[in-house]
């Protein structure tokens, strides 16, 4: 696997964790019960790109299954995320951050 694509896949893994963390502490400020799916996909989905950040570092053999199902993820809190995006810039970020992750993550499933 091309060190170049792994290395920009961790680091879109990383960037989208720190996003889905943000996202999901700025949800809690408000309506918690309201945004409860956007904390819930932007918490699964931090958990996953932490994973999966950590399997592409060892050169895990199940790489690219995580890879795969860390994408869905990313995608499911994107589409969440982008629904909220006039209540605050921290959805509009953390959607942006999983639609790169989850476009590295499939190239990187691919590839595995």
């Amino acid at each position: 696997m091309a060190t170049a694509t792994l290395d920009t896949c961790i680091q879109d893994c990383l960037d989208c964790l720190k996003e889905c963390e943000i996202c999901a502490t700025a949800c809690l400020q408000g309506d918690a019960s309201m945004m409860a799916e956007c904390i819930r996909l932007c918490r699964d989905c931090a958990d996953l790109c932490d994973i999966c950040a950590r399997l592409m570092l060892r050169g895990s053999s199940v790489c690219a299954e995580a890879c795969a199902a860390c994408a869905k993820a990313c995608e499911l809190c994107a589409q969440e995320c982008e629904k909220h995006s006039g209540h605050g810039d921290h959805c509009k970020r953390c959607a942006e951050a999983c639609r790169r992750c989850a476009k590295s993550l499939r190239e990187v499933a691919q590839v595995a």
